[in-house]
């Protein structure tokens, strides 16, 4: 998994390198604000690309010393400082924006700035969807914010377009307005990844969904008479789970321990799961507190 994250790592890279180089050269050419801004944006993702692919080989490491339960934070980390960079990107495609808005804008040469713009939706699209790919299938928070960054890029463009051919039409003022639109959206795209983050990073809990599938794994070993008290947290792009399992009081501490261990091995061979960590508690028939959060076995 971690050579297949840091080839597409590497990919996005060198794409989002390449399309920055020649918006910056066309845009300027051109006079294009849109295709400005548009070129803009590509440079905050040469950034957040590295920054990514810096933070798979963190998060791929063997746990140590120092992180007894791994590195996977580190992806966590690299979607908040990507999400930060978008919304920064965006506040100042705004002041821009506005300036040509008020002051006016021209361009020369729109065919150029409308043919770059394809090329751009042509490559976000193409890499949005291998990224994604890649991010479902390692569960990479990391590249899951590249691959939704991807798709803003496309509409980013689309929006670039819509100025650039206004522009070439007499309608001056859509250059700077679809750098507006862009702006705003940029920013909202960036708010979304940084939140999404921030909550692996704080330790958010699991969806409702995974708990019952942790709580039916738990069930199904041996000797395991009941489940409650599930807590979970998200922890990179994987969970880390405490639960609570009841067992026969009557059982030595030695079958107890070995019940707990298949319990742990079980829950963690889900591929949502880092760890388990397995709480044993006696079994009596005369339990009837906590109702509500206990499942027992027939």
């Amino acid at each position: 998994m971690e050579k297949e994250k840091k080839i597409v790592s590497l990919v996005n890279l060198a794409g989002n390198l390449f399309l920055f180089l020649i918006k910056i050269f066309i845009g300027l050419l051109t006079g294009s604000i849109a295709l400005l801004a548009d070129a803009i944006n590509s440079l905050s993702d040469i950034f957040t690309s590295a920054i990514t692919l810096i933070a798979v080989r963190i998060s791929c490491k063997e746990p140590d010393k120092e992180h007894p339960f791994g590195h996977e934070r580190a992806e966590s980390i690299s979607g908040l400082i990507t999400g930060i960079l978008i919304i920064v990107i965006g506040l100042e495609l705004i002041r821009e924006g506005t300036i040509k808005l008020v002051f006016g804008n021209t361009i020369q040469l729109g065919f150029l700035a409308v043919t770059v713009l394809l090329i751009t939706m042509a490559v976000k699209s193409i890499l949005a969807v291998y990224t994604k790919k890649t991010a479902e299938k390692t569960r990479s928070t990391a590249l899951n914010a590249i691959s939704e960054d991807s798709k803003a890029d496309v509409l980013i463009s689309f929006a670039a377009l819509i100025g650039v051919i206004g522009a070439m039409n007499n309608y001056n003022f859509l250059d700077p307005l679809m750098a507006l639109v862009i702006s705003v959206y940029v920013i909202w795209n960036g708010m979304k990844i940084a939140l999404d983050n921030s909550n692996q990073l704080i330790g958010k809990a699991p969806s409702k969904e995974l708990i019952e599938k942790i709580k039916e794994k738990a069930m199904e070993v041996k000797g395991v008479k009941g489940v409650h008290d599930i807590k979970g947290q998200c922890v990179g792009n994987s969970v880390q789970v405490e639960i609570h399992i009841e067992l026969d009081e009557r059982i030595s501490i030695q079958e107890g321990h070995s019940i707990g261990k298949n319990v742990q091995y079980s829950v963690e061979s889900m591929k949502e799961i880092n760890r388990a960590f397995i709480h044993l508690d006696p079994f009596k028939q005369s339990y009837f507190w906590n109702s509500g959060k206990l499942s027992r076995k027939k």
